[in-house]
């Protein structure tokens, strides 16, 4: 495998871990009002000077400001004497309280919002007889999964999100506001998020279901056999065999992965048309792209390095991606013109949408700045600033961002579309949307904007618009360090679509026009951009409905509940069990366990009942245990490389 000898791929694969460690989706990322700012109903509270009335440091438990947050809290030491649960043994006289963690901030989060909507007719205040269909424990997630109101990992057929869709919750002439749609998304995200749930891939383990690389690739040559020799160099495929073999269910269980690799394809899609995934085989686990499809017959830069095609760059990134030899891979080759016809699913959307790898599959050149890109669009912000052709909403509740944060749009002006992007400020910086609602210096931007198929896509910039792949102002909560990374978590935030914010500089502007020194133009100008909750809400939902979630449907993807790409990506990462290990290998699980002995020291957790493998830990040896695994078979990894990695 010419990658695992490529210093340049070395780099790359140790930069995309890099990556991995510090992303998390406890908090969503580059949101434009995510997990909920404020709900547009909110009132803004009078200003007793130019700025806001100071406010309780820790409304937004997560912010820096809070003494309690957790990134205000030292970790604790791990000594290795028995650190089971209990508290500090070594003195110290500190707090022995650890810091909430993701998911019980999520929850709480979630609970709040079904309280705060559902609490007057379902909330603990009652007794069941008073409570709508005896029913008082909306407040509760574990109450509500017990009576079937919450269904884990399945959002979309849970009763209480479909009620708040079909807006049944709170009941209409309630005289109650609907529940707004960034809160139905944040509970519908936590129940579709895998790593909050005890709840196994439905599997079908009683079924013979093994798919090895020599099966994968007779499939691929019978539907390249029935291919124009003209189209079979476009010709890629994309696999849930992996999943397959580990004893997921082809019917129902994985059509999550399906629809997290069919939406991957389109969030990386700079056509104008959304493009075809097609099944190919009878269990529907193996797909059929043509590049051409998604712009991907294109090279590309990354990092430095050129690549013929958009293909090669995942292919050469991805170190789970290994050349195989024999007849029917080489015939597949041989077809296709490349040496990795074939990468499975979870395996490619892990390097695919994060990082400069990200951005250069969606066109964006991390060498120039962000404003040169916004310029590419058609869009001269300055210019619409004067003419009063773009909106604005500024927000101190901001729940991903340490201090004040402001959202702006634009019309995209070389074809329809949307530009979105959100300015936020250092911790330690003076600036203020308040003071000075038009010459404020960010300390980063983001950007969101529609693709030319209407999917999303998503940037980072610093404070010198130098276009980069993570923020050190925006939170997440799940990582030590609250480093937000694009552009996955930013796609499980806005799984739905754009978020409403509520702008709080408009009347405190106003109020304040003499100290902060506008004039009339200035005042005229400032209530213009500064648009009221509705008119921007209004703007929200038209960008959302007639750009991203008619490109959803036309992709024939949910466009309720939870993001199905970082559903996958954050299943892809969590530890690995014996049949995880097992589907990657392309073994059944009984084989795997009967050749640990065999495989590299590190897999002998598995052999222990719940044993299992950090995801990392697996990938280091992948493609040594695939070589042992996978010596029987007909077509197998090149052997000059399994040669110099079992020798050592």
């Amino acid at each position: 495998m010419n990658l695992m000898e490529d210093s340049v791929t070395k780099d790359s694969v140790t930069n995309k871990r890099a990556l991995r460690a510090i992303i998390g989706f406890g908090a969503c990322v580059l949101a434009l009002a995510c997990g909920s700012e404020d709900s547009q109903n909110s009132p803004t509270p009078p200003p007793q000077d130019i700025r806001p009335p100071a406010e309780d440091p820790c409304a937004n438990p997560l912010a820096a400001t809070c003494p309690t947050a957790p990134v205000n809290q030292t970790p604790p030491v791990d000594n290795n004497e028995g650190n089971n649960g209990g508290g500090n043994n070594g003195g110290g006289g500190g707090n022995d309280s650890k810091p909430p963690s993701e998911q019980e901030l999520d929850r709480a989060a979630v609970e709040n919002i079904l309280q705060a909507n559902c609490g007057y007719c379902h909330g603990p205040a009652l007794t069941q007889a008073q409570a709508k269909a005896g029913m008082n424990f909306i407040d509760d997630i574990d109450a509500l999964v017990t009576a079937g109101k919450i269904i884990p990992m399945d959002s979309a057929n849970s009763p209480v999100v479909k009620r708040m869709v079909r807006g049944e919750m709170p009941p209409p002439g309630s005289g109650y506001q609907p529940v707004t749609e960034a809160d139905v998304d944040k509970v519908a995200a936590f129940i579709d998020n895998p790593r909050y749930w005890d709840v196994p891939d439905a599997n079908c383990t009683d079924q013979d279901q093994v798919v090895d690389f020599d099966q994968l690739y007779q499939d691929i040559n019978d539907d390249l056999g029935d291919a124009d020799n003209d189209d079979q160099v476009f010709f890629r495929y994309i696999s849930l065999t992996n999943r397959y073999t580990a004893g997921v269910c082809a019917d129902g269980g994985l059509d999550r992965d399906r629809q997290g690799m069919i939406k991957m394809m389109n969030m990386l899609s700079i056509k104008a048309t959304v493009g075809e995934v097609v099944p190919v085989n009878g269990d529907d686990t193996l797909y059929r792209i043509d590049l051409r499809d998604f712009d991907w017959d294109r090279s590309v830069d990354v990092n430095g390095q050129n690549f013929e095609d958009v293909w090669e760059a995942i292919a050469q990134n991805n170190p789970y991606v290994v050349e195989f030899f024999g007849d029917d891979a080489n015939d597949a080759k041989d077809d296709a013109q490349t040496a990795f016809p074939v990468m499975f699913a979870d395996q490619m959307m892990d390097v695919a949408v994060i990082g400069n790898l990200y951005y250069s599959i969606i066109g964006v050149d991390v060498n120039e700045p962000l404003g040169t890109f916004i310029s590419s669009l058609g869009i001269d912000v300055d210019e619409n600033i004067a003419e009063e052709e773009a909106i604005r909403a500024g927000t101190t509740k901001s729940r991903i961002s340490r201090q004040d944060r402001l959202v702006e749009r634009h019309d995209i002006g070389i074809r329809g579309g949307a530009y979105w992007q959100s300015f936020d400020f250092d911790d330690n910086a003076n600036d203020s949307i308040f003071e000075d609602p038009f010459g404020f210096t960010p300390g980063g931007t983001e950007a969101i904007f529609t693709l030319p198929n209407g999917m999303l896509g998503y940037i980072i910039a610093d404070a010198n618009d130098n276009i980069v792949e993570d923020s050190d102002i925006l939170l997440d909560t799940s990582q030590n360090n609250f480093r937000a990374v694009t552009a996955v978590s930013c796609s499980n935030c806005h799984a739905t679509g754009f978020i409403p914010v509520v702008d709080e500089v408009r009347d405190i502007a106003v109020r304040n026009a003499r100290e902060i020194g506008l004039n009339r133009d200035e005042l005229e100008q400032l209530e213009a951009i500064y648009v009221s909750p509705d008119v921007f809400a209004r703007q929200v939902k038209s960008d959302s409905e007639t750009f991203y979630q008619r490109a959803l449907s036309q992709a024939e993807l949910p466009i309720q509940g939870g993001d199905p790409v970082a559903n996958v990506f954050l299943r892809f990462d969590q530890d690995l069990e014996l049949r995880d290990v097992a589907g990657d290998l392309g073994v059944t699980p009984e084989d795997l366990e009967d050749n640990l002995a065999i495989l590299n020291p590190v897999l002998a957790v598995l052999d222990s009942p719940n044993g299992s493998i950090d995801r990392d830990d697996f990938t280091d040896v992948f493609v040594e245990s695939l070589c042992e695994m996978t010596s029987n078979l007909e077509n197998t990894p090149d052997p000059a490389i399994c040669d110099a990695l079992l020798d050592n």
